[in-house]
């Protein structure tokens, strides 16, 4: 008998992913705990003291380039979590598109925060955790699950809601 050969697989096709929401949900968990871990580390230590010799521009600078490239870094080892992390092209918009959702999500929330009577400058942790709650949240708006897509747009649709009416009502 004679053996058929598998067809050739086109360029253009990808390998189907396993399980796209536990992809989905690892990548999250990575990115939002390494974006609060991150910031939690650059408020004191080594980079204040680097402030005071090369000025707060070039050391916020240095920061955000290496924040990118962490970014870029886990979008890579969890390149299978979003469609857009699939190449290195899609992997630098994929990192410059949650830092700029998280960072609006956390103004927003932190706005919220002060109109509410806390002051998030007197703890300095929460801004941190913000952080990743946002990043985690918008990661989870890029990914390649529709459930894990749904679920992060619920809860941002429900964090801006329930604020605006806490707002509305003080």
């Amino acid at each position: 008998m004679a053996e058929h050969p598998a067809p050739p697989r086109s360029a253009l096709t990808a390998p189907r992913v396993a399980n796209p929401n536990r992809l989905a949900v690892g990548q999250i968990v990575v990115v939002g705990a390494a974006a609060a871990l991150f910031l939690r580390g650059t408020t004191s230590g080594p980079w204040v003291l680097l402030a005071l010799f090369v000025g707060l521009h070039v050391v916020l600078l240095i920061g955000a380039m290496a924040l990118l490239a962490v970014t870029y870094l886990l979008g890579t080892l969890t390149r299978h979590g979003s469609r857009l992390t699939e190449s290195p092209g899609g992997r630098c918009g994929w990192a410059l598109l949650i830092w700029a959702g998280g960072a609006a999500l956390v103004g927003y929330g932190r706005t919220a925060l002060g109109h509410l009577g806390f002051e998030p400058d007197r703890h300095p942790e929460v801004g941190h955790w913000l952080l990743g709650v946002g990043v985690a949240l918008v990661v989870g708006l890029l990914s390649r699950s529709r459930l894990v897509r749904v679920g992060s747009a619920a809860l941002i649709a429900l964090f801006v809601v329930v604020t605006a009416a806490l707002r509305a009502f003080n």
